[in-house]
Parts: structure tokens; sequence; C-alpha cells
């Protein structure tokens, strides 16, 4: 397992990715559609003439943000584990392979959306480039999965 310094951190991380995605498309979709849609260079004039997008993607939004509660709780409480106990114990490593194996898939599933549904759509900057959705949701995918894996298999 990896040391507790380096999960701690790794918590922190997905704490304040999750609680920040949990913040933004919560509330305040319409500053998230305009930055990251594409809708101003839309040729059709009805998707164009509303860049910060109307209130079913703004509910849409809400939805996906609420979504990411659960995971920063999670991510929060592992971290308060690691803060206030920092010597772990058995049942404590296997907690922190669970936590972050649901941490590592919801990650790589937003990643494989953005790269697989948002990136060809050519409605979305994810998946496109160095965004920070992008980026943080490879980022966290790949972290999370490492300290599972070496778990896992006894590194």
């Amino acid at each position: 397992m990896v040391g507790t310094n380096f999960l701690r951190a790794l918590y922190a991380g997905n704490l304040l990715w999750h609680a920040s995605a949990f913040i933004h498309f919560s509330f305040r979709q319409k500053f998230m559609m305009h930055k990251l849609a594409k809708r101003p260079q839309s040729k059709t004039p009805s998707i164009s003439s509303l860049p910060e997008g109307d209130p079913w993607h703004h509910d849409i939004m809400a939805y996906l943000g609420y979504i990411n509660v659960g995971y920063a709780v999670l991510a929060g409480i592992r971290l308060w584990s690691h803060t206030k106990n920092p010597t772990l114990a058995t049942s404590e490593t296997d907690l922190d392979v669970l936590a972050l194996a649901i941490l590592g898939i919801a990650n790589a599933s937003q990643a494989w959306a953005n790269f697989v549904l948002s990136a060809p759509s050519g409605r979305w900057i994810m998946g496109t480039g160095l965004d920070r959705i992008t980026v943080l949701d490879a980022l966290f995918t790949i972290l999370d999965g490492y300290v599972v894996a070496s778990s896992i298999i006894g590194l």
C-alpha cells in the first residue's frame, strides 16, 4: 500500500474535485454552460441564441452536480480518518481500497464520457484537450486505480 501522506493528498484532491463539481454544476449552471459548451458557435440559431442554456439544461447540470456530493463526502470521511489516526490498521486499509475503488470508478466514468461522448459530439470542450475537467477526471482515475491495484497485487 502507499504511504499515509500520499493517501491524505489523494483524498484531499478527490474531495476538492468532487466538491467543486457539486458547487459549480449545482449552483452555477449558466456560468458552466457558457464556459463548457460551444453553443455560441452553433450554426443553429435556437442554440447559439442561448449560450448559457435553458432551464432544462440547468436541471440536468444540477442533477450532475448532486451526484458528486456522495463522492465528496466519501473522500472527506476517509481524509478525516487518515488525519485523525495516521497509523492504519488492516480494516482501515480495506476501507481505503473500497473508497478509492468507488472514487476511481466515479472518475473513470466521467473520463470515459469526456473522451467517448463529449469530444466526438463537438458540442463541449471536454475530451478535446487539456481542459481541467478532462485532466482531473483522468488524473484521479489513474491515481485511485493505482492505489487499488497496488493493494490488490501487494505492491
